[in-house]
């Protein structure tokens, strides 16, 4: 590459390159072909490196017991409840549930309990 006195690359060479490859063209049949990448992470490989032979045997171990499982982890749904107003706080209102259009049940609030209960002296 040529540079001039300034220590600068010319103009053409400035632009920038992007070196990330994952699909190759075939230019003939116009088709793209999907190309195999690397892992990016490697337990196996780093398990041997950071405790030997033995860590890399054990490791690949675990993943065979892993893959011939099977198992995936479960994805637990979101649980959404409605509520069709503003909560109350049955600590000091009680609570009243309607049963039908003339019957209703109603929870008096309980007495408040002593926040620190009261400890004897031993004597």
């Amino acid at each position: 590459m040529d540079s001039d006195d300034t220590g600068t690359l010319p103009a053409s060479d400035d632009a920038p390159v992007d070196e990330t490859v994952d699909v190759d063209v075939d230019v003939a049949a116009g088709e793209e072909v999907a190309i195999e990448l690397a892992p990016i992470s490697d337990p196996i490989g780093t398990a041997r490196r950071r405790h030997g032979l033995a860590g890399g045997m054990l490791a690949a171990g675990m993943f065979g017991i892993d893959v011939a499982l099977g198992r995936k982890p479960k994805e637990e749904a979101p649980v959404v409840v409605a509520a069709s107003d503003q909560p109350i706080d049955i600590d000091t209102d009680g609570i009243e549930i309607p049963i039908d259009e003339r019957t209703s049940v109603f929870a008096p609030p309980q007495p408040p309990t002593d926040p620190l209960p009261r400890r004897r002296r031993k004597a």
